[in-house]
């Protein structure tokens, strides 16, 4: 991973009063996630298994597809039919009528099943995504973390109290690296994931946690699908 190339993905999720600071504690930030360190630990067998579910699921699906491709030829061979040997007025309005109503039943499911099948595909990639993140944050995480900070208080210049919260294994490596004003204030906090960083100040709060970068990246997604 291209460590320079970090972007912070913090956002501000709740202004604080320019004289105090809100503590920070589990459910202050993004929905209160207690399970964030038992989501850093899911093993590979999870995520593969959950591929096989949906790589069934999406089979199963494009199989419902294929038939009724099949079902939609044979009413286009019906229709040619009728043109070719030619029927009396009212009989032909009758199969017209009905092959438009089976066209409009099979169109809708189609359109269900094919909006269905993006919504596997990208929740199996996401899935996966996060997983190669978790990897990739568990050997540089302090690193990560480090630029996360560098980044945040950038934007912070006027504030004047601030309280960094880190994951336990990186307050033990930025401790003595962070070169800190005296107004700044570093804990270590277990419900920070690892190369996650939240901050607290009298300008607002933010979020740099791991989940908050991955839940804008699927807010994202979701807007363009």
């Amino acid at each position: 991973m291209a460590l320079n190339n970090v972007s912070t993905g913090a956002k501000i999720v709740k202004k604080q009063a320019e004289d105090s600071i809100v503590p920070y504690q589990l459910g202050t930030f993004i929905g209160g996630n207690n399970n964030s360190n038992e989501n850093q630990n899911i093993g590979n067998s999870n995520v593969v298994l959950q591929s096989q579910q949906d790589s069934n699921a999406q089979a199963q699906t494009s199989a419902e597809i294929s038939q009724i491709l099949a079902q939609l030829n044979g009413i286009q061979s019906k229709l040619n039919a009728i043109e070719a040997n030619g029927v009396g007025t009212k009989e032909l309005d009758k199969q017209v009528v009905n092959a438009i109503k089976e066209l409009k039943q099979y169109a809708s499911f189609f359109e269900q099943a094919t909006f269905a099948l993006e919504s596997k595909i990208l929740k199996t990639s996401l899935s996966i995504a996060k997983k190669i993140i978790s990897i990739e944050v568990g050997e540089n995480s302090s690193k990560i973390a480090k630029e996360t900070i560098t980044n945040i208080l950038s934007k912070l210049k006027s504030a004047s109290k601030v309280t960094i919260h880190l994951n336990p294994k990186d307050y033990v490596v930025l401790k003595s690296e962070l070169q800190l004003q005296p107004f700044i204030l570093l804990n270590e906090d277990p419900n920070v994931t690892a190369g996650g960083v939240v901050i607290a100040s009298d300008l607002g709060n933010f979020d740099g946690n791991i989940e908050a970068k991955i839940s804008s990246m699927v807010e994202s997604l979701e807007s363009i699908i």
